[in-house]
């Protein structure tokens, strides 16, 4: 969520979007964390070949004494090219009774050669138990920079702000630096930093500090198993500080994906952390969240 790409290296793929006749379309994720809270999430829809399309979501959540399922239809636009990338959506959503119109919005354009500028824009469900109960969304605008300094060295960056629906609006910088520690090896180093603060925070309906900074730094590496798959894992640690807190967090992700010379794309991931600013869940001591995701894109041809 809220402009991830701009937060992690490029890799193009030489084909990608729709064939001649469309494409099938969607995602899936699988979620638990040490509060005993379950997500399984689906969608699948249907792009045409000038880019629209139509798709359907459906959610479960779960935890100790509560269950929910959220279900909605939405339309799609989708356009990827040298130039520019601009994905969107925009649906209604039903949340345990709780009707919204849901959508987004991720628009990416390279004025030069080594700088990309953009949009996202966001309205979705506040995914906490409290938040499902009592039908809280948000919505985000967030502003992006992606800058290529030389072949090995580039900074993504995100700065914008979330305005929930019970009064609480977040303002939020994220930045990415990453550099290629040897020429075309796919290994890198980075550091990753975060900080936002709550208008009005602890109402206890989701995670929200007064205010949160953190930084932290790993290594990732990608790597082609063939010319049809691509294995991909990074793995960091760093700090976080809360009013009268200061924590360690840490988080590793990896999987496998199509080679970008591919016309199906896919990727699976799994991902770990133990940062609570990662989701909207509470949390608490030894708080752990474990994701499972999926996704494809089949055109049909």
């Amino acid at each position: 969520m809220l402009a991830i790409s701009a937060l992690a290296p490029a890799h193009a793929q030489s084909h990608d979007g729709p064939g001649a006749y469309g494409a099938l379309i969607g995602d899936i994720l699988y979620s638990n964390d040490s509060d005993h809270f379950h997500e399984e999430r689906g969608n699948l829809g249907y792009l045409f070949a000038n880019g629209w399309g139509l798709g359907a979501s459906l959610t479960h959540y779960s935890a100790p004494d509560f269950a929910a399922t959220g279900r909605g239809g939405y339309g799609l636009y989708r356009q990827h090219n040298a130039q520019q990338t601009t994905d969107a959506r925009l649906g209604v959503m039903d949340t345990d009774g709780h009707t919204t119109v849901t959508g987004a919005l991720d628009y990416m354009r390279h004025i030069t050669s080594s700088t990309g500028l953009g949009v996202s824009a966001e309205r979705d469900v506040v995914d906490s138990i409290v938040g499902i109960e009592k039908g809280l969304t948000y919505n985000s605008l967030m502003l992006v920079l992606e800058q290529q300094f030389t072949p090995r060295f580039n900074v993504g960056a995100v700065a914008g702000v979330l305005r929930f629906s019970d009064d609480n609006t977040r303002p939020i910088l994220r930045t990415r630096w990453n550099y290629e520690l040897v020429a075309n090896s796919g290994l890198n180093a980075y550091i990753k930093t975060r900080t936002y603060s709550d208008s009005n925070p602890n109402q206890g309906n989701y995670y929200s500090p007064r205010w949160l900074n953190e930084y932290s730094g790993g290594l990732s590496w990608r790597t082609a198993l063939s010319d049809k798959m691509v294995f991909f894992v990074s793995a960091d640690a760093g700090r976080q500080n809360t009013p009268g807190a200061a924590d360690n967090i840490w988080g590793v992700r990896g999987g496998l994906q199509n080679h970008r010379s591919r016309t199906v794309q896919w990727q699976i991931a799994v991902e770990t952390t133990n940062n609570r600013a990662s989701g909207f869940m509470v949390g608490g001591t030894g708080y752990r969240y474990t994701s499972v995701t999926g996704r494809l894109l089949f055109p049909l041809n």
